[in-house]
């Protein structure tokens, strides 16, 4: 617990350590729903002819779902 509530400090760390990356560790299970969600997401990105909206999967595992963001302006 203390280490993932710690991990925002790796944002200013040495540069040796701002490539690492850590996530929960997740069950077989929750990745196979990562995976379909990640799917579904692709295939609602890929039918909203738009290009308002980006679809991504957000949570914590075993609570994931797809959300949708509106893309800033440039």
């Amino acid at each position: 617990m203390i280490i993932m509530e710690s991990l925002y400090k790796l944002k200013h760390a040495d540069m040796k350590f701002k490539r690492i990356i850590v996530a929960h560790d997740m069950t077989r299970t929750e990745r196979d729903d990562c995976k379909k969600l990640v799917a579904e997401a692709k295939s609602l990105s890929e039918q909203d002819n738009s290009g308002e909206y980006l679809y991504r999967v957000r949570g914590k595992p075993g609570q994931m779902r797809v959300i949708k963001i509106k893309q800033r302006q440039q």
